[in-house]
């Protein structure tokens, strides 16, 4: 699986996310830089790189996907952390507006600007349902060279 950022904006950060044949939209925060690699906790998108995929069960009953990378600072769970730094359950999982997201990535069927002037996702639960269908062990995040930074 490869992820795209095509635009850091204030308030969130887009991209594309091929899976195979397959294309949809990304939504996450925007990113913060922190002390610890990772960015900030439950605040920033998590920094490029490659992931390894893994089935996640949220507390709610979710089916999820997760991505773990170490030498990234991102962990599965709090407990795996070295001296409790880092990231933890950064997540692809449904939702609409950055702000639905403490550090994860949101799928979409596509960009919308909302009635507030929001950059959002729309259809994220579609979206979810089709890549929990056809997700692959890795996925690498990558910066568009264009992107705005």
């Amino acid at each position: 699986m490869k992820l795209v950022r095509n635009a850091y904006h204030h308030t969130c950060t887009l991209g594309a996310l091929e899976v195979g044949d397959q294309y949809l939209f990304t939504m996450e925060r925007p990113w913060i830089k922190h002390t610890y690699p990772g960015g900030t906790p439950f605040k920033s998108c998590i920094p490029d790189g490659t992931y390894s995929v893994e089935p996640f069960t949220r507390a709610n009953g979710d089916e999820v996907i997760a991505l773990v990378n170490h030498s990234l600072g991102v962990y599965l769970r709090a407990d795996d952390r070295p001296n409790e730094q880092g990231r933890y359950e950064i997540l692809l999982h449904s939702a609409n507006w950055a702000d639905q997201l403490a550090g994860c990535i949101a799928p979409g069927l596509h960009y919308k600007i909302d009635n507030l002037g929001r950059h959002m996702v729309t259809n994220s639960r579609a979206a979810m349902g089709k890549l929990m269908d056809i997700y692959e062990d890795t996925l690498t995040i990558s910066t568009f060279k264009g992107a705005i930074d």
